[in-house]
């Protein structure tokens, strides 16, 4: 059985026993009320008449004298100790064909003879003869019957329409609970039959448990497809652009094969493109190996550091590195934050390293502090970057001039990892470039990290 005929069921029964508690004991108050109203009624008239006979003198005409007292639908009986009828006094004949009983001293009750219900009151008396009998009134009780069986009707038509109607609410509750989890559960099914991403559709004003579960669901969906659409793009890339550098190695491998014993130059030229290559690949697979990492895998290991002494640093080892010059402008001696020192000058020399490249002219760096944020700059005189590149730049793999970044060796994943890094530290990188100009990289940090 499924939850919606359960809800439903349970629901309905539920409610139902409750009704049927309820009306039943109504129907037990209200019939026991009206029965003792009856046994009372009939002990007053017995009263009465015992009190009236008692008093009354022997040329009494005893039967005259109890029709006064015959109430309709009854018979007044004086009946002997061995169980005869001495006298019957009734309005119908039908009522002097009830069995006679001798009832010793004041009784009075309900009786059900012969399916139909009475009350019967006897009172002992003196007969005429000296001898004790028993004076007995019996009322039928038809009118209190017929009453019962009418408040029996109200009470199953108020139960039908009570549990009726609770019917019908309990399949819309179950129907209101059931339906957003079996969209749920299709929608699951439908995922894991087509591979596809696809959201539960929900109600947008309401806020209650199921539409926060299909939320919950809808963002879940979200982080996965972000991530799905993340690794894919990652291993397209990756292709992608190893592909080139095996491509050239694999030739110079054959020019090897075919040439390279008889052809110094040729082997010379062949040695170098392959190490060139392989130095390349070497580099992009640590990079994407760095960009590859999840968020809570790339952590910043915090330290005070100075960041005009890592900057002076960089520009130190790679005016060696590259034989070029590059110029540190620093507006005071020390500029302490809080940072990873080895990934600050990771970022350092992504920022140099594209200065350098794509410069010709001496690189300048500027650092200095401004409230709570540290800045750094790197500044070229070199090419520049197109307008309607500039937005592009921190997307893997992405090369503002193809043709000459082979030659420089750029691999288009230094701007993302020093993006990352900033991100890391909580500040924001900047670049302004005019093309044929140069370009300066700023990077805003704040000098202590919330942890």
């Amino acid at each position: 059985m499924n939850i919606k005929n359960r809800i439903t069921l349970f629901s309905t029964i539920w409610l139902l026993l409750l009704v049927l508690a309820a009306n039943g004991a109504i129907y037990v108050v209200f019939q026991k009320t009206m029965e003792n109203e009856a046994v009372e009624r009939a002990e007053t008239q017995m009263d009465n008449m015992a009190e009236a006979l008692h008093t009354a003198d022997a040329s009494l005409d005893m039967p005259r004298f109890l029709r006064a007292y015959l109430p309709a639908d009854s018979i007044i009986r004086i009946i002997s100790e061995d169980g005869k009828s001495l006298l019957d006094v009734a309005r119908s004949r039908e009522m002097t064909e009830l069995p006679t009983v001798y009832r010793e001293g004041e009784q009075s009750e309900m009786h059900r003879i012969e399916g139909e219900l009475y009350t019967v009151a006897a009172h002992p008396v003196i007969w005429e003869n000296g001898e004790v009998v028993s004076l007995e009134l019996t009322e039928k009780q038809g009118t209190m019957e017929n009453t019962l069986r009418v408040l029996q009707v109200i009470l199953a038509i108020a139960t039908l329409m009570i549990v009726i109607p609770s019917f019908i609410g309990g399949r819309v509750l179950s129907n209101l609970i059931v339906n957003p989890i079996a969209a749920m559960i299709q929608t699951m099914e439908e995922i894991q039959k087509r591979g596809t991403f696809k959201r539960i559709a929900f109600e947008k004003k309401s806020n209650d448990e199921l539409t926060k579960m299909a939320q919950t669901f809808n963002r879940m969906m979200d982080l996965l497809e972000t991530n799905y659409k993340k690794q894919e793009q990652f291993v397209s890339d990756a292709s992608h652009e190893l592909k080139t550098p095996l491509t050239v190695v694999e030739s110079y491998a054959k020019l090897l094969k075919r040439w390279g014993k008889e052809k110094p130059e040729v082997l010379e030229e062949a040695v170098e493109a392959i190490y060139s290559e392989s130095v390349r690949m070497k580099e992009m697979a640590q990079q994407m190996l760095l960009l590859a990492e999840d968020e809570s895998q790339f952590k910043v290991d915090c330290q005070k550091i100075d960041l005009v002494e890592v900057a002076k640093e960089s520009a130190l080892n790679l005016e060696r590195a590259f034989g070029r010059s590059i110029i540190v402008d620093a507006a005071t001696n020390k500029v302490e934050l809080e940072g990873d020192p080895q990934k600050i000058k990771q970022l350092l020399f992504i920022l140099l390293d594209n200065a350098i490249k794509y410069s010709a002219a001496p690189v300048q760096i500027t650092v200095a502090s401004v409230e709570a944020e540290a800045q750094i700059a790197v500044t070229d005189r070199g090419i520049g970057i197109p307008k309607d590149e500039l937005d592009n730049v921190y997307n893997r793999f992405y090369r503002v001039d193809k043709s000459r970044t082979r030659g420089t060796g750029g691999t288009g994943l230094g701007l993302p990892i020093a993006k990352r890094i900033v991100d890391a530290h909580h500040g924001k990188i900047e670049l302004v470039s005019k093309e044929g100009e140069g370009t300066t990289a700023t990077v805003y940090l704040p000098l202590h990290l919330n942890h």
